[in-house]
């Protein structure tokens, strides 16, 4: 007689959760093709999983090209008042800085100070190269080859966007010809 050996593989939706869950950023499609299989529907495997953290003190949202759970938004009063810290904020140069990347990107340092009329000091570009919101994307081929700088998933994942298209209305003036 021959026996088969029955290999039990876990609920995909659990196994998608345990994902999210252990990830401290956005887990990408990719990821969770691997982890779930090719066949699978990663959006049905997601939207079961919105389903099943409705109403909870996290929600999953998407980002870039992938998902993450994050605090409820309902929450966010309460949680600040029991953090010990808050969380650090921008100076505004840098905040400008970095919406100026966003509407450009790629773009060079030179070009920012050229739309922004101002010199633009080293430490603010290593403040947010350092927070991780922006990197060197390589040099643009002009003479001084300047670097070209350009946001990260990390800029998409602090700000709540799904991809820089939710901007738009934001940046509409910051775009255009220098």
């Amino acid at each position: 007689m021959l026996q088969v050996m029955s290999v039990s593989f876990p609920d995909p939706v659990r196994l998608a959760e345990a994902l999210l869950f252990q990830s401290g950023g956005p887990v990408s499609r990719t990821s969770l093709a691997r982890a779930l299989g090719e066949d699978v529907e990663i959006a049905l495997i997601m939207s079961e999983v919105d389903r099943r953290t409705e109403g909870r003190g996290f929600e999953l949202v998407a980002v870039g090209d992938g998902w993450m759970f994050r605090t409820a938004p309902d929450l966010a009063e309460a949680l600040k008042a029991v953090l010990e810290k808050p969380p650090e904020r921008l100076p505004r140069a840098a905040l400008e800085v970095l919406l100026l990347i966003a509407a450009r990107q790629p773009v060079t340092r030179p070009e920012i100070e050229s739309f922004r009329d101002a010199a633009l000091p080293q430490k603010t570009l290593t403040l947010l190269q350092e927070k991780g919101l922006i990197r060197s994307v390589g040099r643009k081929p002009i003479p001084g080859q300047p670097q070209l700088w350009a946001t990260t998933e990390t800029f998409l994942v602090t700000y709540g966007l799904k991809s820089l298209t939710e901007l738009d209305p934001l940046l509409e003036g910051l775009r255009g010809p220098l």
